[in-house]
């Protein structure tokens, strides 16, 4: 049986996630932008992007050296054709390729690269064993250069725990969806079953299996991976990291020695 991850992100999962749209990206990047400070003409790498909602931004914003790593072959397409169409709508306006790579976040295909890594909406804490997720703070580390800054946005799993929403549903215009959430392994995991029922009554489901790791346990894995100088946050704005923040948003830098 294949990992979840694998499975679940499609074009459909481009569809459940409509309301994570451009507007969201662009907010999420300027708050970055003023967090970080990272420089535009040098390599920034997006890890785990999706279908480039954020590199869409980053692009538009005078970026130069975009490269978007992920696993899913379907969300990559769907990036590259959207990539493509918005520079095709500005012939006339200097508009950057940016490169897409497909790879597991374990093995990123880069040393002493980037200036800059995001992973961006949870997009950590996916394997079932520690030493695996791990391995993704340890490659991020070699793909940066001396100097480079990693930023993390990450669930709070204070939050998630107090707040969870054990079920949810929603009508769209051809399918009924429902959402079944619940806490395992002593409140380290939540997991997510999505159920969509179409019109003519068939059924898909979709999993998901997070790692809830909490503030201590990522500022020491970052540290164990080699990284120097963690902080962290409530949110992209800098907001005080608490038990009622929404997210943990950290952010470490590779050494120079």
């Amino acid at each position: 049986m294949s990992p979840w991850y694998e499975d679940s992100f499609g074009h459909e999962y481009l569809e459940l996630y409509a309301h994570r749209d451009e507007e969201e990206a662009r907010s999420d990047i300027e708050a970055i932008v003023h967090l970080l400070d990272p420089p535009r003409d040098e390599p920034l790498l997006d890890l785990c992007c999706g279908a480039c909602r954020h590199l869409l931004v980053l692009r538009e914003m005078g970026f130069t050296q975009l490269v978007g790593l992920d696993l899913s072959e379907e969300l990559l397409e769907a990036g590259a054709c959207q990539l493509a169409s918005e520079r095709a709508a500005m012939p006339r306006h200097p508009c950057p390729g940016v490169e897409l790579v497909r790879s597991d976040m374990r093995e990123i295909p880069y040393r002493d690269h980037f200036a800059t890594v995001l992973s961006l909406f949870t997009s950590f804490g996916y394997f079932r064993r520690d030493e695996e997720n791990a391995r993704v703070f340890r490659g991020v580390l070699r793909a940066l250069r001396p100097g480079g800054q990693f930023l993390i946005d990450y669930l709070n799993r204070d939050y998630v725990i107090a707040n969870l929403v054990e079920r949810d549903e929603a009508t769209l215009a051809d399918r009924h969806i429902e959402n079944v959430r619940c806490l395992t392994e002593g409140c380290r995991r939540v997991e997510k079953t999505t159920t969509v029922t179409a019109s003519d009554g068939s059924v898909r489901k979709f999993h998901e299996s997070v790692r809830m790791y909490s503030r201590q346990e990522m500022v020491e894995m970052l540290r164990a991976a080699g990284f120097v100088h963690p902080r962290c946050y409530g949110s992209l704005d800098k907001d005080e990291c608490s038990v009622e923040s929404r997210r943990l948003i950290l952010i470490a830098v590779k050494g120079t020695e």
